[in-house]
């Protein structure tokens, strides 16, 4: 299994936003494999330019992952974006979910389809009172499950991330009921990650397997 370090990665300027720490979770009990969920990852610090620097672009870290696949070049570059995309969607969601509603307007910076439809809901119902999080999603492990390209184009167009998580970690409760922890406790979930207008934004939220 080869793994892919954590370094530096340059964000193009027009693509730049602030790092929230993010998760976003509908419960998965009842849920059969491959149903969508919503679900969570790890919180890395943005990194900083150099002092001096007038490079209008940004560098970020870019979480630890493992893979089995054979990544060329372009393949890897189209990783590094996915997984900052990923971080940073994970980390805003723990942000507007614990309580500093204005982060879920950048949702949109690094989502897209069901996944921002779904944390989009469950961010209004923990604004609204209907709903209360604690805790937060951190991922466990994180894994390139493969890496696809567009039709009549070399560019990979959409990345496939599998990652362990622990749901026993945060509760989403409904507003006149007592917190319960969700019961199936380390999962793995996949995220779909894709090209859209030049970013990566996470797209598609699936539990993959009920264990990891």
């Amino acid at each position: 299994m080869r793994t892919g370090s954590s370094r530096p990665y340059r964000r193009p300027a027009q693509i730049f936003v602030a790092v929230f720490a993010a998760l976003s979770l509908v419960s998965v009990v009842g849920c059969a494999d491959n149903s969508p969920v919503a679900a969570p990852t790890s919180t890395i610090p943005e990194g900083q330019p150099d002092d001096g620097s007038t490079d209008d672009s940004a560098e970020v870290a870019i979480p630890d992952y493992e893979t089995d696949l054979d990544l060329g070049q372009e393949e890897k570059e189209a990783v590094e974006g996915a997984l900052v995309a990923f971080d940073d969607f994970i980390q805003t969601i723990n942000e507007a979910y614990s309580g500093k509603t204005k982060a879920a307007s950048d949702f949109p910076q690094f989502a897209s389809g069901d996944a921002l439809k779904s944390i989009q809901t469950e961010a209004k119902s923990i604004a609204s009172d209907e709903a209360t999080f604690e805790g937060q999603i951190q991922p466990l492990k994180v894994e390139v499950f493969d890496v696809t390209k567009q039709e009549d184009s070399a560019e990979p167009a959409s990345v496939l991330v599998n990652f362990c998580v622990d749901t026993t970690e945060w509760t989403m409760t409904p507003a006149g009921q007592s917190p319960t922890l969700n019961p199936d406790g380390k999962v793995t979930m996949q995220h779909t990650i894709q090209q859209d207008d030049g970013s990566w934004k996470v797209d598609q939220q699936t539990l993959w397997e009920r264990r990891c």
